[in-house]
């Protein structure tokens, strides 16, 4: 592509040709000259643009509507242009039917789920499980989940693929806490410390893990603690020994209740 001063000097040359005269630097007509090359460089960039319409690094909004429908993937509701981008990056893959990153990039950012992961040949050949992890294991909301699962997936795949659609089984988490307070209401800092861990535990993704460490963290950083100590975790009523425990796609861990110990 041509650029400003490669413009600039061209034109001076052909004008001192047809004027038979040098052109000073500074005067009226090279200023005059770099102002038409400014111009011309923004037209040589224009059309560079538009001869690589697959450089899609910046497009946005619209304009990745647009070129979404040219490669008959359309923008799913809610999805931001980075995650769209994302699957417009594939979108040769996903023209094959049953192919695997096809039925993953389709399950991106879903509405009722929190999660929905895809394992292929879980049966053998031919066979597939789909992991579906609703917001909230309320009947409603899991039922909704499944059905998104299913209408997402049910134009990507070929009809001769078993798919099973499986819901995480709950796997209840009960802590056993040491908590020792300044002088506050030690209730209000219980309640505080139960709410947060409620919230990470829950929203632990699939291949994530739970870690001691994390938990002991989050009731330290609440405002009147001066101890706290996850003395057990229990799963389901089984002590955990390890200090890490993974988030698996067959199970969802929910948290349960904390025991407190500590001065009354």
């Amino acid at each position: 592509m041509k650029e400003r001063e490669e413009i600039h000097t061209s034109l001076n040359n052909k004008l001192e040709t047809n004027l038979r005269d040098s052109i000073k630097q500074g005067s009226m007509l090279d200023i005059f000259s770099y102002t038409i090359s400014d111009e011309m460089e923004n037209m040589y960039q224009e059309i560079e643009d538009a001869k690589n319409p697959h450089l899609f690094t910046r497009t946005s909004g619209e304009n990745l509507d647009e070129l979404g429908q040219w490669a008959n993937l359309e923008r799913l509701p809610g999805e931001d242009d980075d995650t769209y981008k994302y699957r417009l990056k594939d979108w040769v893959y996903t023209a094959e039917a049953s192919n695997t990153k096809a039925i993953s990039n389709i399950l991106l950012t879903p509405e009722y789920a929190a999660n929905i992961e895809y394992v292929p040949n879980t049966h053998g050949c031919g066979t597939g499980t789909c992991y579906v992890l609703p917001q909230t294991y309320e009947d409603e909301n899991i039922e909704l989940s499944l059905k998104e699962a299913k209408e997402r997936i049910q134009d990507t795949v070929s009809p001769s693929l078993y798919i099973e659609y499986i819901v995480p089984s709950i796997r209840a988490v009960k802590l056993n806490c040491f908590l020792s307070t300044e002088e506050v209401d030690k209730n209000l800092v219980q309640a505080t410390i139960e709410e947060r861990i409620k919230d990470h535990i829950n929203s632990i993704a699939p291949r994530d893990f739970l870690k001691v460490g994390d938990l002991i963290r989050i009731g330290l950083a609440v405002d009147g603690v001066e101890y706290f100590n996850v003395m057990s975790i229990l799963i389901n009523e089984e002590p955990i020994h390890e200090l890490s425990t993974v988030q698996e796609l067959e199970t969802k861990m929910l948290y349960d209740e904390i025991i407190w110990y500590g001065e009354q």
